[in-house]
């Protein structure tokens, strides 16, 4: 039997845009993550030529590839400056994700990096109840995946 081996969990990392080496730091508190990849399409349809009568059929072209991530969890005092000075900038971030493996760190399974803008840094302080924090980046450019 094959079983499919999955992540138990991700980091978002944001660099210090240092040079010539970036030190990427943990946004702390944010425990859960989401990845979206979306391939932005415009519909073509187009008659067969031999048939011209006929209706025509969608063609798909991509007319670009988005990568957008959010993440949520607990408001960290420390990272309120932070996301502050990151939000409408185009920073380098690392997206990790883990497998739970027993020690604290986790084994690293692969790793999303690129350019990304922070489009939203929201907080909801309830007075009843827990806070929350939630980011939301868009790719600001080209991005890669590297497996582990």
């Amino acid at each position: 039997m094959t079983f499919p081996v999955e992540a138990d969990f991700a980091i978002i990392k944001i660099g210090d845009g240092a040079t010539p080496t970036e030190v990427f730091t943990i946004a702390c508190g944010l425990q859960d993550v989401n990845v979206n990849r979306v391939a932005n399409t415009q519909d073509r349809f187009t008659r067969d030529c031999a048939k011209p009568g006929s209706v025509p059929v969608r063609k798909k072209k991509v007319t670009g590839k988005q990568l957008d991530v959010t993440g949520s969890g607990l408001i960290d005092k420390t990272q309120i400056t932070t996301f502050e000075s990151a939000l409408g900038k185009s920073k380098n971030y690392k997206i990790e994700l883990y497998q739970d493996d027993g020690t604290d760190t986790g084994t690293l399974m692969g790793t999303f990096a690129g350019a990304f803008m922070m489009t939203a840094a929201n907080m909801s302080v309830p007075r009843e109840g827990s806070s929350s924090a939630e980011v939301t980046l868009a790719n600001d450019g080209a991005w890669t995946w590297t497996a582990v």
